[in-house]
């Protein structure tokens, strides 16, 4: 993750008062950073941090799994999602994303107050390798040792 984060935020139309304060009382950080979201939460974003906001369909229309599939691309380094639990278990379109982020170790938070902690670490600051990252670059190298051609000795 380079110093400057892109994040991922997603919120249930319940919760647009949270987004809301929270952009409000994160909108510092938030503007060092690039933000990510579907229409609804883009619109409230671009409003409350006054910085674009990279706009991506609404979850009806695809916006969730362009959000997976900047996952697997390494495009996002973090997601911020606001919903009750039940909202978001109940959403397997949102399980997928969380499934996802979780098999390429980027960070999640799926309420307030881990955002929060998210937002106001010191790492957030400073580039930082994942260990998925990690464990990408040992594979890469133990498979490059085992695609080594193998000189045998000749048998007399």
């Amino acid at each position: 993750m380079k110093k400057t984060k892109n994040i991922a935020v997603i919120a249930f139309e319940n919760k647009k008062t949270d987004l809301i304060e929270w952009s409000y009382f994160n909108k510092e950080i938030l503007t060092g950073h690039e933000v990510f979201a579907p229409a609804f939460e883009g619109n409230v974003l671009e409003g409350t941090l006054n910085k674009k906001v990279n706009r991506l369909e609404a979850r009806q229309m695809g916006g969730y799994r362009e959000i997976c599939k900047l996952i697997t691309d390494n495009k996002i380094d973090a997601i911020i999602i606001f919903g009750d639990a039940e909202d978001v278990f109940e959403a397997k379109d949102l399980n997928a994303i969380i499934k996802t982020a979780i098999d390429h170790d980027i960070i999640v938070a799926a309420n307030r107050t881990t955002a929060d902690f998210v937002l106001h670490s010191s790492l957030l600051e400073k580039d930082y390798i994942t260990h998925a990252s990690q464990k990408k670059t040992q594979l890469n190298r133990y498979f490059t040792e085992i695609d080594k051609p193998v000189h045998l000795a000749k048998a007399s």
